[in-house]
């Protein structure tokens, strides 16, 4: 079965949406949720930093799966796990209402949810180029900015009218139609069978390869330093934006949208000008735009303004850079060692959501009733990247020629 460049690209962003749109939706329902469990904001907190976590540890199982199996069983499994564990979250409260089980829900679906990330990086290294990759992200970028701008507007919206569980009834009957596309899914993996016959240890001592790399270093320490503040961001504004500044949970849903529109202005210029300029020299321009956003977002923070205008103002730059730089760090990190792509896209994605789950974890711990803890571990991360990137980052040394056998 052949599949049109356009719906192979729908079905790609349908993938990589399905790890975070479970997320961005209930965002608004944050605080809310403390008082529907009777705890405190850093064990709701907890069920994300849980899922970022898990989400991280799952990517390293389903890469080397999906070079060994192909792309198509392991990416029905994972969806597969990604369904049920979704129902278990909606239905557990209704029998015992503990924020515990919806942690530990959370922590089981991203088991299943990170499949469609990985295997979906994977599957434009099989069938894309270098630079191809990174236009089609840009692509992606685009399409996918509608998405996470209008969950967290429908999430506040599904808050006031009922509560966060109608948010992951909505994250269910997405996850139903991706996996029902992925039926349909023809396989992609052109090594699957040369790597069967391989011992099944070799596909997990490719990770040592891959952590050797600095090739594959520089691109992923950067893309995921700017990963990890953009989810502190998204964890600490909602507490920021409802109960410091008093807006409703819908209001703030449109307030972020203004990231999604800087992501999405970035992605169609990165659309336009990646083949001319090329991956090792767009991942300095990102980088270069978010550090300013981050230097920005701290210079108001410690002035002491603090408004949706100082909130989100800097959040268009920094996702405008963002939009720029993270179809560059992927197509660079996946195109090092083609032939071990699930592994490469696996442990790249374990490291961006294990960055990710520290940062929210520290804006949890640095919690003191004020915005300034989330200040600085977003700007600390996003200059903190700009110094990855000058000083040993890509495009600083030689692209490395690929290392495995049978390329």
């Amino acid at each position: 079965m052949t599949w049109h460049p356009g719906l192979i690209i729908a079905f790609l962003t349908g993938l990589i949406a399905s790890g975070h749109i479970s997320t961005n939706i209930y965002a608004p329902s944050l605080p809310s949720m403390v008082d529907f469990f009777g705890t405190d904001a850093a064990s709701v907190q907890m069920t994300i930093s849980i899922y970022m976590a898990s989400f991280a540890v799952g990517q390293l199982i389903y890469g080397p799966l999906s070079d060994r199996f192909g792309r198509r069983p392991v990416l029905l499994g994972g969806l597969t796990i990604f369904v049920v564990t979704t129902v278990m979250i909606i239905v557990a409260p209704s029998i015992v209402r503990s924020v515990d089980l919806v942690i530990v829900g959370r922590g089981l679906q991203a088991l299943g949810a990170c499949s469609g990330p990985v295997v979906a990086r994977a599957i434009m290294r099989d069938l894309y180029s270098r630079e191809e990759t990174a236009k089609v992200m840009a692509y992606i970028g685009l399409a996918m900015g509608l998405a996470p701008a209008f969950a967290p507007v429908l999430g506040g919206y599904l808050e006031e009218w009922y509560d966060w569980r109608a948010s992951f009834g909505v994250v269910l009957a997405f996850a139903v139609v991706v996996f029902l596309v992925a039926l349909k899914m023809p396989e992609t993996n052109k090594h699957r069978a040369l790597n069967a016959a391989e011992r099944p240890i070799t596909l997990i001592t490719n990770y040592g390869i891959l952590l050797r790399s600095r090739a594959y270093w520089g691109f992923v320490s950067v893309g995921s330093l700017v990963f990890g503040g953009m989810f502190a961001f998204m964890v600490g504004v909602p507490f920021v934006v409802i109960e410091i500044l008093g807006y409703s949970p819908s209001s703030y849903g449109w307030f972020s949208v203004s990231g999604i529109a800087g992501y999405m202005a970035g992605s169609w210029v990165t659309s336009r000008i990646t083949d001319r300029i090329g991956v090792d020299r767009m991942v300095p321009i990102g980088v270069s735009i978010v550090g300013v956003g981050g230097v920005l977002f701290l210079v108001l923070g410690l002035w002491g303004f603090l408004s949706v205008y100082s909130l989100f103002g800097p959040l268009m730059l920094m996702a405008f850079g963002m939009a720029i730089l993270f179809p560059s760090t992927l197509a660079g990190s996946v195109s090092v060692f083609p032939r071990v792509a699930g592994a490469a896209s696996a442990l790249y994605g374990f490291i961006q959501m294990l960055t990710a789950a520290v940062t929210i974890s520290i804006v949890g711990l640095l919690s003191d009733g004020t915005h300034m803890p989330m200040v600085w571990v977003v700007s600390v991360t996003m200059v903190g990247a700009f110094v990855v990137a000058m000083v040993g980052g890509p495009g600083r040394g030689k692209r490395q020629p690929v290392a495995t056998p049978g390329e």
